[in-house]
């Protein structure tokens, strides 16, 4: 028998997943996707793709770190009530 609270690390994972994504399908709305394309530009001209890494790399940073934060608030409310069902009583705000 293995005794735990909160979330299992299979929950943990499919919050993380979950709350990425949904991350993910916001902050890459405002991504200016066209300085990714290389391909409609004429082919000798020098493409600078640093502006659009930054803003990739921003976005994938902020899906990352909402992601893990609500996946902390999940387990942290499933910790709470386990808690509270096993008659422990904890202080709310």
């Amino acid at each position: 028998m293995n005794p735990r609270l909160g979330l299992s690390p299979e929950e943990l994972i499919e919050t993380f997943n979950q709350m990425y994504i949904q991350s993910w399908g916001e902050v890459s709305e405002k991504l200016r996707w066209d300085l990714a394309r290389i391909t409609q530009r004429g082919g000798a001209e020098e493409v600078d793709l640093g502006p659009f890494l930054l803003e990739l790399m921003e976005a994938v940073v902020n899906a990352c770190r909402d992601s893990t934060v609500l996946t902390i608030y999940e387990n942290n409310e499933r910790l709470a009530q386990e808690l509270e069902a096993s008659g422990i009583t904890l202080p709310r705000a």
